[in-house]
C-alpha cells in the first residue's frame, strides 16, 4: 500500500437515496500521517480477531464525541450507527454499518460525507491492533493524530482517532523535554521532580538565580556610580564656563544624573554662556613687561567711577 493514503472513507460524492451499508474503514500497509507520524496495518487479521472476541457492535458517532473527555462533552453522545461486521478486502478493512434514520438522512443530503475510524495502536511498532469505532466528520482525515482523552487497559498501546489532537501525554513529554514515546511512569516522574523543584538544570545552560541577581545588582551599582561621576564632571565644567551659577549646582547635578540628555540640551541652548562674566577675573594676576598691571575695560570703568588713577585698583 503506497504511503500518504487517507483513512477517511467518502460516504457519498453525489446525492444518493440512502447511506452505504459497507464502508471502507482502514487501508492496508503503511499509513503516513500528514504531521509525519506513521501507522502500520500489515496484520489485519488481528483487528478482525479482536472484533470477534469482543462480540459487541462498534459505535459510529458524530465528530468522535465518544472519544472526548466527559468534561468536553456538551451532552449525550448519540450514535449515528453501529458497525455490525468487519470484512477484509484487497484494499483494507471494511465494515457493515446499521445506520440510524437521522444519520441516513444526513448522509443522503451530503450533510456528512466522511467517515473517520478510531483505533488503538502499539507504540513500539506503530501497529494498529484494534478498531474502536468510527465517527462521521466534515473534514477528510488526511492526518492521524491521537486523542488526549482516551483511557484504555492496554499498557503498550496508544489510542488515536483520525481527526483528533496530539495525545496529552505526548505533549506533556515534549514540555518536559522527554522523548515522544516516553512511558507514563517516566512522564509522571519527570513532572513530580519539576513540581518538587528537584530537577537540576544543566550548569552549562543555566545560572543560579541568586548569582544572576547579585551580578545584576553589581552592574546596576557600577552604572549608577559611573553616571554620577560623569554628571559631576559635566556640572563642574558648566559652572566653570558660566553656563550655570553656584546656586544652580544642586539642581544641575540632579538633572544631569536623572536625565543627562536634558542637561546637555540645556547647556547647548545656553550658548553663549549666560553667566560667564561672573567668573571672569577682574584683577589681573600678571603684569605687563613695563611692570604696570594690565587693566581690563571693566577695571578702567571702575577706576573712573572711583576717581583713582589706573593701576591703583590693584595695589
Amino acid at each position: 500500500m503506497a504511503p500518504r493514503q487517507t483513512t477517511t472513507t467518502a460516504l457519498c460524492d453525489r446525492p444518493i437515496a440512502d447511506a452505504p451499508e459497507w464502508v471502507h474503514l482502514l487501508p492496508l500497509g503503511q499509513i503516513e500521517a500528514r504531521d509525519g507520524r506513521s501507522f502500520v496495518l500489515d496484520n489485519p487479521e488481528t483487528v478482525l480477531a479482536d472484533f470477534q472476541s469482543g462480540a459487541v457492535d462498534l459505535p459510529v458517532d458524530y465528530e468522535h464525541q465518544k472519544d472526548k473527555h466527559a468534561k468536553e462533552r456538551t451532552g449525550p453522545v448519540p450514535a449515528a450507527g453501529w458497525i455490525k461486521a468487519l470484512q477484509l478486502r484487497a484494499d483494507g478493512i471494511w465494515g457493515r454499518v446499521d445506520w440510524t434514520a437521522r444519520a441516513r438522512d444526513l448522509i443522503a443530503n451530503r450533510e456528512y460525507r466522511y467517515l473517520s475510524p478510531s483505533i488503538l495502536f502499539n507504540k513500539a511498532n506503530r501497529q494498529i491492533v484494534r478498531l474502536k469505532g468510527a465517527g462521521l466528520v466534515h473534514d477528510p482525515a488526511l492526518h492521524l493524530t491521537a486523542l488526549a482523552s482516551q483511557e484504555d487497559d492496554m499498557a503498550d498501546d496508544t489510542a488515536t482517532d483520525m481527526d483528533g489532537d496530539m495525545p496529552f501525554l505526548t505533549r506533556l513529554a515534549k514540555l518536559l523535554k522527554l522523548d515522544a514515546d516516553a512511558s507514563e511512569d517516566d512522564i509522571l516522574t519527570a513532572l513530580q521532580e519539576a513540581l518538587d523543584g528537584q530537577q537540576k538544570p544543566d550548569p552549562a545552560k543555566y545560572v543560579p538565580i541568586e548569582a544572576l541577581r547579585d551580578m545584576m545588582r553589581d552592574r546596576k551599582a557600577s552604572a549608577t556610580a559611573a553616571r554620577l561621576e560623569r554628571a559631576e564632571a559635566k556640572v563642574e565644567t558648566a559652572l566653570a564656563q558660566g553656563y550655570i551659577i553656584p546656586a544652580m549646582k544642586s539642581w544641575a547635578l540632579d538633572l544631569c544624573t536623572s536625565d543627562e540628555a536634558s542637561f546637555d540640551a540645556f547647556v547647548s541652548e545656553s550658548a553663549p554662556a549666560a553667566y560667564a562674566h561672573l567668573s571672569r577675573a577682574l584683577i589681573p594676576s600678571a603684569l605687563p613687561g613695563d611692570g604696570k598691571p594690565v587693566q581690563s575695560p571693566e577695571e578702567e570703568l571702575i577706576c573712573q567711577q572711583l576717581g583713582i588713577a589706573p593701576g591703583e585698583l590693584a595695589t
